[in-house]
Protein backbone atom coordinates (compact mmCIF):
# COMPACT_ATOMS: atom_id res chain seq x y z
CA UNK A 1 0.00 0.00 0.00
CA UNK A 2 2.95 2.30 0.63
CA UNK A 3 4.03 1.88 -3.00
CA UNK A 4 0.55 2.78 -4.20
CA UNK A 5 0.46 5.97 -2.11
CA UNK A 6 3.85 6.92 -3.49
CA UNK A 7 2.47 6.32 -6.99
CA UNK A 8 -0.40 8.71 -6.26
CA UNK A 9 2.09 11.35 -5.16
CA UNK A 10 4.23 10.85 -8.27
CA UNK A 11 1.24 11.02 -10.62
CA UNK A 12 -0.14 14.12 -8.94
CA UNK A 13 3.23 15.90 -8.94
CA UNK A 14 3.81 15.00 -12.58
CA UNK A 15 0.52 16.53 -13.72
CA UNK A 16 1.08 19.52 -11.42
CA UNK A 17 4.32 20.25 -13.28
CA UNK A 18 2.46 20.04 -16.58
CA UNK A 19 -0.30 22.34 -15.39
CA UNK A 20 2.04 24.89 -13.82
CA UNK A 21 4.03 25.03 -17.04
CA UNK A 22 1.03 26.41 -18.91
CA UNK A 23 1.97 29.92 -17.75
CA UNK A 24 5.67 29.33 -18.46
CA UNK A 25 4.91 28.03 -21.93
CA UNK A 26 2.74 31.06 -22.70
CA UNK A 27 5.61 33.37 -21.78
CA UNK A 28 8.07 31.45 -23.94
CA UNK A 29 5.98 31.20 -27.12
CA UNK A 30 5.44 34.94 -27.05
CA UNK A 31 9.10 35.27 -28.11
CA UNK A 32 10.00 31.88 -29.66
CA UNK A 33 8.26 29.90 -32.46
CA UNK A 34 6.41 26.89 -31.05
CA UNK A 35 8.15 24.19 -33.09
CA UNK A 36 11.63 25.60 -32.54
CA UNK A 37 10.91 25.90 -28.83
CA UNK A 38 9.73 22.27 -28.76
CA UNK A 39 12.91 21.10 -30.48
CA UNK A 40 15.15 22.99 -28.05
CA UNK A 41 13.10 21.59 -25.19
CA UNK A 42 13.75 17.99 -26.25
CA UNK A 43 17.44 18.66 -26.88
CA UNK A 44 17.93 20.09 -23.38
CA UNK A 45 15.96 17.22 -21.84
CA UNK A 46 18.15 14.65 -23.60
CA UNK A 47 21.29 16.35 -22.26
CA UNK A 48 20.01 15.34 -18.82
CA UNK A 49 18.36 11.99 -19.64
CA UNK A 50 21.10 10.33 -21.72
CA UNK A 51 23.77 10.57 -18.97
CA UNK A 52 21.18 9.30 -16.45
CA UNK A 53 20.46 6.38 -18.77
CA UNK A 54 24.08 5.27 -18.93
CA UNK A 55 24.97 5.80 -15.27
CA UNK A 56 23.69 2.27 -14.77
CA UNK A 57 24.94 0.02 -17.55
CA UNK A 58 21.92 -2.23 -17.09
CA UNK A 59 19.69 0.57 -18.34
CA UNK A 60 20.24 -0.10 -22.03
CA UNK A 61 17.51 -0.62 -24.59
CA UNK A 62 16.86 -4.28 -25.37
CA UNK A 63 13.52 -4.25 -27.12
CA UNK A 64 11.73 -6.24 -29.77
CA UNK A 65 10.46 -4.44 -32.85
CA UNK A 66 6.93 -4.39 -31.43
CA UNK A 67 8.14 -2.73 -28.22
CA UNK A 68 10.09 -0.12 -30.16
CA UNK A 69 6.87 0.50 -32.03
CA UNK A 70 4.99 1.05 -28.77
CA UNK A 71 7.64 3.52 -27.61
CA UNK A 72 7.40 5.41 -30.89
CA UNK A 73 3.61 5.50 -30.65
CA UNK A 74 3.87 6.93 -27.12
CA UNK A 75 5.87 9.86 -28.45
CA UNK A 76 3.77 10.21 -31.58
CA UNK A 77 0.45 10.37 -29.73
CA UNK A 78 1.43 11.94 -26.39
CA UNK A 79 4.05 14.44 -27.59
CA UNK A 80 3.83 15.14 -31.30
CA UNK A 81 0.19 14.61 -32.29
CA UNK A 82 -1.18 16.02 -29.04
CA UNK A 83 0.74 19.27 -29.55
CA UNK A 84 -0.22 19.59 -33.21
CA UNK A 85 -3.94 18.94 -32.63
CA UNK A 86 -4.15 21.37 -29.71
CA UNK A 87 -2.18 24.02 -31.61
CA UNK A 88 -4.46 23.98 -34.64
CA UNK A 89 -7.63 23.12 -32.75
CA UNK A 90 -7.64 26.31 -30.70
CA UNK A 91 -7.21 28.33 -33.89
CA UNK A 92 -10.69 27.32 -35.05
CA UNK A 93 -12.64 27.01 -31.81
CA UNK A 94 -13.02 29.06 -28.66
CA UNK A 95 -10.84 28.59 -25.60
CA UNK A 96 -13.98 27.72 -23.64
CA UNK A 97 -14.87 24.84 -25.95
CA UNK A 98 -11.27 23.58 -25.99
CA UNK A 99 -11.07 23.67 -22.20
CA UNK A 100 -14.29 21.76 -21.72
CA UNK A 101 -13.33 19.14 -24.31
CA UNK A 102 -9.86 18.54 -22.83
CA UNK A 103 -11.44 18.09 -19.42
CA UNK A 104 -12.71 14.72 -20.63
CA UNK A 105 -9.21 13.18 -20.53
CA UNK A 106 -9.88 11.16 -17.31
CA UNK A 107 -13.09 9.76 -18.80
CA UNK A 108 -11.43 8.81 -22.09
CA UNK A 109 -8.52 7.15 -20.27
CA UNK A 110 -10.98 5.21 -18.13
CA UNK A 111 -12.93 4.02 -21.16
CA UNK A 112 -9.82 3.12 -23.17
CA UNK A 113 -8.33 1.24 -20.22
CA UNK A 114 -11.61 -0.67 -19.95
CA UNK A 115 -11.62 -1.69 -23.61
CA UNK A 116 -7.87 -2.04 -24.28
CA UNK A 117 -6.45 -3.12 -20.90
CA UNK A 118 -9.62 -4.77 -19.58
CA UNK A 119 -9.53 -2.70 -16.41
CA UNK A 120 -12.77 -3.00 -14.49
CA UNK A 121 -14.40 0.28 -13.56
CA UNK A 122 -16.02 0.24 -10.13
CA UNK A 123 -18.97 2.42 -9.20
CA UNK A 124 -16.65 4.75 -7.30
CA UNK A 125 -14.32 5.04 -10.29
CA UNK A 126 -17.20 5.83 -12.64
CA UNK A 127 -18.49 8.42 -10.19
CA UNK A 128 -15.01 9.90 -9.80
CA UNK A 129 -14.60 10.19 -13.58
CA UNK A 130 -17.87 12.11 -13.75
CA UNK A 131 -16.75 14.40 -10.94
CA UNK A 132 -13.37 14.93 -12.57
CA UNK A 133 -14.98 15.93 -15.86
CA UNK A 134 -17.40 18.23 -14.03
CA UNK A 135 -14.68 19.81 -11.89
CA UNK A 136 -12.20 20.41 -14.68
CA UNK A 137 -14.97 21.76 -16.90
CA UNK A 138 -15.91 24.28 -14.22
CA UNK A 139 -12.28 25.35 -13.80
CA UNK A 140 -11.73 25.84 -17.52
CA UNK A 141 -15.08 27.53 -18.15
CA UNK A 142 -14.99 31.16 -19.20
CA UNK A 143 -17.48 33.45 -20.84
CA UNK A 144 -17.48 32.77 -24.55
CA UNK A 145 -16.66 35.72 -26.79
CA UNK A 146 -17.63 35.62 -30.49
CA UNK A 147 -14.46 35.68 -32.58
CA UNK A 148 -15.70 35.11 -36.06
CA UNK A 149 -14.62 31.48 -36.17
CA UNK A 150 -18.05 29.92 -35.75
CA UNK A 151 -17.98 28.43 -39.22
CA UNK A 152 -14.90 26.40 -38.29
CA UNK A 153 -15.88 25.65 -34.67
CA UNK A 154 -16.83 22.05 -35.43
CA UNK A 155 -13.46 21.40 -37.08
CA UNK A 156 -11.66 22.96 -34.13
CA UNK A 157 -13.66 20.93 -31.62
CA UNK A 158 -12.90 17.71 -33.50
CA UNK A 159 -9.17 18.53 -33.52
CA UNK A 160 -9.19 19.20 -29.76
CA UNK A 161 -11.13 15.98 -29.20
CA UNK A 162 -8.42 14.21 -31.19
CA UNK A 163 -5.80 15.65 -28.82
CA UNK A 164 -7.74 14.20 -25.89
CA UNK A 165 -7.66 10.75 -27.48
CA UNK A 166 -3.95 11.17 -28.24
CA UNK A 167 -3.13 12.05 -24.62
CA UNK A 168 -5.24 9.15 -23.38
CA UNK A 169 -3.49 6.70 -25.69
CA UNK A 170 -0.16 7.95 -24.32
CA UNK A 171 -1.18 6.80 -20.84
CA UNK A 172 -2.43 3.43 -22.11
CA UNK A 173 0.79 2.80 -24.06
CA UNK A 174 2.88 3.83 -21.06
CA UNK A 175 1.07 1.19 -19.02
CA UNK A 176 1.85 -1.48 -21.62
CA UNK A 177 5.60 -0.80 -21.39
CA UNK A 178 5.78 -0.07 -17.66
CA UNK A 179 6.86 -3.62 -16.79
CA UNK A 180 9.43 -3.79 -19.59
CA UNK A 181 11.27 -0.46 -19.51
CA UNK A 182 12.36 1.67 -16.57
CA UNK A 183 10.97 5.21 -16.26
CA UNK A 184 14.32 6.68 -17.34
CA UNK A 185 14.38 4.46 -20.42
CA UNK A 186 10.84 5.41 -21.45
CA UNK A 187 11.42 9.11 -20.82
CA UNK A 188 14.63 9.01 -22.90
CA UNK A 189 12.99 7.10 -25.74
CA UNK A 190 9.95 9.39 -25.88
CA UNK A 191 12.15 12.50 -25.94
CA UNK A 192 14.36 11.07 -28.70
CA UNK A 193 11.36 10.32 -30.88
CA UNK A 194 9.85 13.70 -30.02
CA UNK A 195 13.07 15.41 -31.09
CA UNK A 196 13.04 13.56 -34.44
CA UNK A 197 9.35 14.16 -35.10
CA UNK A 198 9.56 17.91 -34.51
CA UNK A 199 12.86 18.30 -36.38
CA UNK A 200 11.48 19.07 -39.89
CA UNK A 201 9.16 21.77 -38.50
CA UNK A 202 11.89 23.19 -36.26
CA UNK A 203 14.28 23.53 -39.22
CA UNK A 204 11.74 25.75 -40.96
CA UNK A 205 11.43 27.93 -37.84
CA UNK A 206 15.22 28.00 -37.49
CA UNK A 207 15.68 29.82 -40.81
CA UNK A 208 12.98 32.36 -40.03
CA UNK A 209 14.00 33.20 -36.46
CA UNK A 210 17.11 34.81 -34.98
CA UNK A 211 18.16 32.94 -31.81
CA UNK A 212 20.35 35.85 -30.77
CA UNK A 213 17.17 37.78 -30.00
CA UNK A 214 16.47 35.50 -27.05
CA UNK A 215 17.56 37.03 -23.74
CA UNK A 216 18.75 35.31 -20.55
CA UNK A 217 15.25 35.23 -19.05
CA UNK A 218 13.81 33.42 -22.05
CA UNK A 219 16.61 30.85 -22.04
CA UNK A 220 16.15 30.32 -18.30
CA UNK A 221 12.43 29.69 -18.78
CA UNK A 222 13.16 27.23 -21.59
CA UNK A 223 15.66 25.30 -19.43
CA UNK A 224 13.18 25.22 -16.53
CA UNK A 225 10.37 24.08 -18.82
CA UNK A 226 12.56 21.39 -20.40
CA UNK A 227 13.61 19.89 -17.06
CA UNK A 228 10.17 19.92 -15.48
CA UNK A 229 8.07 19.06 -18.55
CA UNK A 230 10.31 16.64 -20.44
CA UNK A 231 12.32 15.05 -17.62
CA UNK A 232 10.65 15.24 -14.23
CA UNK A 233 7.03 15.00 -15.38
CA UNK A 234 7.76 12.02 -17.66
CA UNK A 235 9.85 10.13 -15.11
CA UNK A 236 7.36 10.74 -12.28
CA UNK A 237 4.42 9.73 -14.48
CA UNK A 238 6.11 6.52 -15.60
CA UNK A 239 7.07 5.64 -12.03
CA UNK A 240 3.51 6.16 -10.89
CA UNK A 241 1.67 4.51 -13.76
CA UNK A 242 3.55 1.23 -13.34
CA UNK A 243 2.03 0.76 -9.87
CA UNK A 244 -1.66 1.50 -10.49
CA UNK A 245 -4.32 0.86 -13.09
CA UNK A 246 -4.41 3.15 -16.10
CA UNK A 247 -7.98 4.16 -15.23
CA UNK A 248 -6.81 5.29 -11.78
CA UNK A 249 -3.76 7.08 -13.21
CA UNK A 250 -6.06 8.92 -15.59
CA UNK A 251 -7.82 10.60 -12.66
CA UNK A 252 -4.60 12.39 -11.75
CA UNK A 253 -4.67 14.32 -15.02
CA UNK A 254 -7.11 16.43 -13.01
CA UNK A 255 -4.11 17.99 -11.28
CA UNK A 256 -3.14 19.62 -14.57
CA UNK A 257 -5.95 22.23 -14.81
CA UNK A 258 -5.98 22.61 -11.01
CA UNK A 259 -2.27 23.52 -11.01
CA UNK A 260 -2.80 25.81 -13.98
CA UNK A 261 -5.58 27.60 -12.11
CA UNK A 262 -3.47 27.97 -8.96
CA UNK A 263 -0.51 29.37 -10.92
CA UNK A 264 -2.85 31.75 -12.71
CA UNK A 265 -4.29 32.99 -9.41
CA UNK A 266 -1.08 33.40 -7.41
CA UNK A 267 1.53 34.09 -10.11
CA UNK A 268 -0.40 35.77 -12.89
CA UNK A 269 -2.74 37.48 -10.39
CA UNK A 270 -5.89 36.26 -12.09
CA UNK A 271 -9.11 36.66 -10.02
CA UNK A 272 -10.30 33.72 -7.92
CA UNK A 273 -13.99 32.99 -8.37
CA UNK A 274 -16.41 30.51 -6.91
CA UNK A 275 -16.35 28.49 -10.14
CA UNK A 276 -12.62 27.82 -9.70
CA UNK A 277 -13.10 26.87 -6.04
CA UNK A 278 -15.98 24.49 -6.81
CA UNK A 279 -14.05 22.99 -9.73
CA UNK A 280 -10.95 22.33 -7.62
CA UNK A 281 -13.09 20.71 -4.89
CA UNK A 282 -14.78 18.47 -7.49
CA UNK A 283 -11.44 17.33 -8.90
CA UNK A 284 -9.95 16.59 -5.46
CA UNK A 285 -13.11 14.69 -4.47
CA UNK A 286 -12.96 12.75 -7.75
CA UNK A 287 -9.38 11.65 -7.10
CA UNK A 288 -10.28 10.69 -3.51
CA UNK A 289 -13.22 8.55 -4.63
CA UNK A 290 -11.32 7.00 -7.52
CA UNK A 291 -8.45 5.91 -5.29
CA UNK A 292 -10.57 5.03 -2.25
CA UNK A 293 -11.16 1.45 -3.29
CA UNK A 294 -8.12 -0.76 -2.94
CA UNK A 295 -6.02 -1.18 -6.09
CA UNK A 296 -3.52 -3.38 -4.31
CA UNK A 297 -4.94 -6.79 -5.36
CA UNK A 298 -4.63 -6.02 -9.11
CA UNK A 299 -1.13 -4.64 -8.50
CA UNK A 300 0.02 -7.77 -6.66
CA UNK A 301 -1.40 -9.96 -9.38
CA UNK A 302 0.51 -8.12 -12.09
CA UNK A 303 3.80 -7.98 -10.23
CA UNK A 304 3.60 -11.60 -9.27
CA UNK A 305 2.40 -12.66 -12.69
CA UNK A 306 3.39 -11.67 -16.18
CA UNK A 307 4.78 -8.22 -15.37
CA UNK A 308 8.23 -7.92 -13.93
CA UNK A 309 9.40 -5.11 -11.68
CA UNK A 310 12.04 -3.13 -13.57
CA UNK A 311 13.71 -2.13 -10.34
Amino acid sequence: MKQVKMAYFQLGLSMSFVGANVAVGKLIVEDVPIFLFSEIRFLIALLFLVPMLFVNRQQTFRLHHKQWGLLFLQSFFGVFLFSILILYGVKFTSATSAGIITSTVPAVIGLLSFFLLRDRLTFFQILSVCLAVLGISIITFKEANPDGTADFALLGNLLVLGSVVAESLFTILAKKLSGILTPIQMATGVNIFGFLLFLPFAIKDWFSFNLSLMDFTTWSLIVYYSITASVLSFVLWYRGVEKVRASVAGLFTGFMPVAAAIVGIFILKEPLGWTQVIGIICVILAIFLGTKKSVQPPLEKKVGGSMRNPK
